[in-house]
C-alpha cells in the first residue's frame, strides 16, 4: 500500500471505532454506499449519516478490525480503489434495522468492503457480509421478511460469497478480485451455511 492509503486506513478504522462524525469527515458529499440489508443505494451524505447514527444506536461498543491489510489500487493522483476485510464486534442494545427490539447479545462477524476514492475521500463504499448469520446471532430469524427476500435476490440461491464478489470485481475492477482471494484464506470463510 502506499503511505496515504496506510493513513487514510489508520483514521478510517479509528472513525468506524469512534462514531458517526468521524466517518463523516472522510467520506464525500455525493458518497454511494451499499450493502446487503438494502435495496438500493444511499447515494447522499445526509442518508448515510442516518444509517450510520442508526448502527452506532444500535451496536453499542462496535469495533472493527482489519483482517488483513487493505489493498489499494492508485488510479490517478485523484481516484483509487481499495478492498478490506474486516472483523466486526459488538454487542446489540438498540433497535435493529428490521425493527427488532434490541436483544442485548453479541455479535461477531466477518465481511469485506469495496471503496472507490476522489480527492482523498471515500465517493462509494460496497459493504458485503452474511446478513443473516449476523441476525441469528443476534436472536432474530427473518421468517419470509422483505430481508431475506433481500439477501436473496442480492445473493441469489448459490454461493452468496461468490456472487457478491464478481459483482463488486465487476463494479470496481481488481482490487476486489484481490479481496476475494483474502476472503479465501480467512478461517471458516465469510458466508457461513
Amino acid at each position: 500500500m502506499s503511505e496515504w492509503s496506510d493513513e487514510f486506513f489508520e483514521k478510517w478504522r479509528n472513525a468506524w471505532n469512534t462514531r458517526t462524525e468521524d466517518v463523516m469527515d472522510l467520506v464525500t458529499d455525493d458518497i454511494e454506499y451499499w450493502d446487503p440489508t438494502l435495496m438500493d443505494p444511499i447515494t447522499n451524505i445526509q442518508d448515510y449519516a442516518v444509517r450510520l447514527d442508526r448502527f452506532f444506536e444500535a451496536m453499542s461498543d462496535a469495533r472493527w478490525a482489519h483482517t488483513f491489510p487493505p489493498i489499494y489500487e492508485e488510479i490517478d493522483e485523484h481516484t483509487g480503489r481499495a478492498s478490506e476485510t474486516w472483523t466486526l464486534t459488538g454487542i446489540n442494545t438498540g433497535d435493529l434495522w428490521t425493527g427488532h427490539a434490541a436483544t442485548g447479545r453479541s455479535i461477531l462477524t466477518q465481511g469485506v468492503d469495496v471503496y472507490e476514492f476522489r480527492d482523498g475521500k471515500v465517493c462509494r463504499q460496497y459493504s458485503y457480509f452474511d446478513v443473516l448469520e449476523s441476525l441469528r446471532q443476534l436472536g432474530v430469524e427473518p421468517k419470509g421478511s422483505v430481508r431475506r427476500e433481500t439477501v436473496t435476490a442480492t445473493f441469489g440461491l448459490g454461493s452468496r460469497e461468490e456472487h457478491a464478489l464478481e459483482t463488486a470485481a465487476a463494479a470496481l475492477g481488481g482490487v476486489a478480485a484481490s479481496g476475494k482471494k483474502i476472503i479465501a484464506r480467512l478461517p471458516g470463510g465469510l458466508i457461513r451455511a
